[in-house]
C-alpha cells in the first residue's frame, strides 16, 4: 500500500515538470509501470495540529497552505490493516509458498468472493504491495537488471495486476495481460498468438503473483462460460505464478460452472479456494473491538483543532448502523465529514454532522429503511435529571 513519511509538520508539493497535469492522488493501475508508481507513491504527509496560539497567528497563506495539507491528509486518511485483511494475507502467503517449487503444472489460485465495496481489491493491492516490497529489501539487483530479447524489454515484474473491463472475453484478458507487461502483438493476432507471447513474457520477467481483479465482469454467459474457463485453466497451466481472482458475487457465476449443469464443477473451481470478505458483524464482544478498533483507528488520523478524541469510537453502534459494517462506507463517511468540518470551520465530527453526510446508495437507503425511523429512549423521570445521561455512542464496546 502507498506509504505515510514520516511527519515533520510541513506539507510536500508535487513536482511536476513542464506540461505534466498529471493528478496528484492515484488512479488503478494498468501497466506494470503504472504499478511501479503505485509501489512508490508517498501519501500527503501528516500535518502537525499546531497549539492554538500559533493557528490564530498564522498568515492567511500560511493557514491556507496549512489547511491544504490537511485536506490532502484526510483525502487520503488511513487504510487500516484489519483483522480480516491479516487473515486473508496469511492464506494467501501461505498459498504462494505451498505453490513456490512445485512441479510444472497449474498451481492452486485464490478467489476472493464478496459484496461490492467491501475493500477486495485494496486487501489484494495491500498484499501485493508488501509482496513486492519484500523482494525489493531482498534481492535489490533484481530491479536494476534489465536486457533485450528480440527487441522486447526485459525487466523483473513479480506481480501482475490486471481489472477486468466489462464484458471481457478471453482475447480481450490476453489483451491486458500484454497491455500490462508492455508486450507488443502484430495487429489482428489471435488470442491463441498473444497468449503464447504473454506467457512467454511472463516466464522470461519472473512474474510470481498475477491479481486478477473484478473476474465477475468477464463474460460467463453460458455461451462464453467454458471458453473462459478453458482460457484461465490454460493460462494457469503454462505458468509458475499464483492467481488470484476477485470479484461479486463469483460463487454463483459461471467461474466455477461449465454449461448449464449446476453441479458440473470444473477444474477452475477444483484448483481454486473460495474466500469471504464480509461486513463486520457487532455480535460478540471481539466483534464489537475489532470494529471499534477500526474506527479509532481512523479517527487517531484526523487532524481537526475542535474534535473530542474519542467521539467517533463512542458512535461505534451508530457508525455501524450508518455503513452495514462496511469499512468502505465508514471510510467515505468519515472523510466527507472531515471535509465538511473544515469547509464549514467547526473543525470537530459529532453525530450532527454525520448524520448530515449522504454516502452512497446502498448504505444510506439501508440506514433510512431500517435504522433512521428507530425510536428514541424515553426521556429521563424528573428525579433523575441530575444523573449523567448516557452517551449515544454506547461508549463502551464490551
Amino acid at each position: 500500500m502507498p506509504t505515510t513519511p514520516p511527519s515533520d509538520g510541513e506539507s510536500s508539493s508535487p513536482s511536476y515538470g513542464p506540461g505534466d497535469f498529471r493528478h496528484p492522488g492515484l488512479s488503478e493501475p494498468r501497466t506494470k509501470e503504472e504499478w511501479r508508481e503505485y509501489l512508490d507513491y508517498r501519501l500527503p504527509p501528516r500535518p502537525l495540529l499546531l497549539d492554538s496560539e500559533t493557528y490564530e497567528k498564522l498568515s492567511p497563506e500560511e493557514r491556507r497552505r496549512h489547511n491544504q495539507a490537511r485536506a490532502a491528509h484526510h483525502s487520503a486518511l488511513v487504510i487500516v490493516r484489519t483483522s480480516q485483511m491479516h487473515t486473508i494475507h496469511h492464506q494467501i502467503r501461505r498459498r504462494m509458498m505451498t505453490n513456490a517449487h512445485q512441479p510444472a503444472g497449474a498451481r492452486r489460485g485464490i478467489v476472493l468472493d464478496g459484496p461490492a465495496t467491501l475493500g477486495k481489491s485494496t486487501l489484494v493491492k495491500t498484499f501485493a504491495y508488501d509482496f513486492e516490497h519484500t523482494l525489493r529489501r531482498d534481492h535489490p539487483e533484481r530491479f536494476t537488471l534489465q536486457y533485450m530479447v528480440d527487441d522486447h524489454l526485459i525487466d523483473y515484474t513479480p506481480v501482475v495486476y490486471v481489472n477486468i473491463p466489462s464484458q471481457a472475453t478471453p482475447k480481450d484478458l490476453s489483451i491486458a495481460l500484454a497491455e500490462y507487461l508492455g508486450q507488443s502483438y502484430r495487429s489482428g493476432a489471435t488470442k491463441t498468438d498473444i497468449t503464447r507471447l504473454v506467457l512467454e513474457k511472463m516466464r522470461l520477467v519472473g512474474v510470481e503473483l498475477v491479481i486478477i481483479d473484478d473476474a465477475h465482469f468477464m463474460d460467463l454467459s453460458l455461451k462464453e462460460g467454458k471458453v473462459v474457463n478453458d482460457h484461465l485453466k490454460y493460462i494457469a497451466n503454462h505458468t509458475a505464478a499464483t492467481f488470484i481472482y476477485t470479484g461479486v458475487d463469483l460463487k454463483h457465476s459461471g467461474l466455477f460452472l461449465e454449461g448449464t449443469g449446476a453441479a458440473r464443477v470444473t477444474q477452475t473451481a477444483g484448483r481454486n479456494t473460495l474466500l469471504h470478505m464480509t461486513p463486520y458483524a457487532i455480535k460478540t464482544k471481539e466483534e464489537k473491538s475489532d470494529w471499534v478498533s477500526v474506527i479509532s483507528a481512523m479517527e487517531d488520523a484526523l487532524v481537526l483543532y475542535k474534535h473530542q478524541p474519542g467521539t467517533l469510537a463512542g458512535l461505534w453502534k451508530y457508525l455501524h448502523r450508518r455503513t452495514g459494517g462496511n469499512i468502505s462506507s465508514l471510510a467515505e463517511l468519515i472523510r466527507e465529514a472531515a471535509a465538511d468540518a473544515m469547509l464549514t470551520g467547526t473543525e470537530r465530527i459529532d453525530r450532527k454532522l454525520l448524520d448530515s453526510i449522504v454516502i452512497n446508495e446502498h448504505a444510506q437507503s439501508t440506514y433510512e429503511t431500517f435504522w433512521r425511523d428507530e425510536p428514541q429512549p424515553p426521556a429521563p423521570e424528573p428525579e433523575q435529571k441530575d444523573k449523567p445521561e448516557e452517551d449515544d455512542g454506547e461508549a463502551a464496546a464490551g
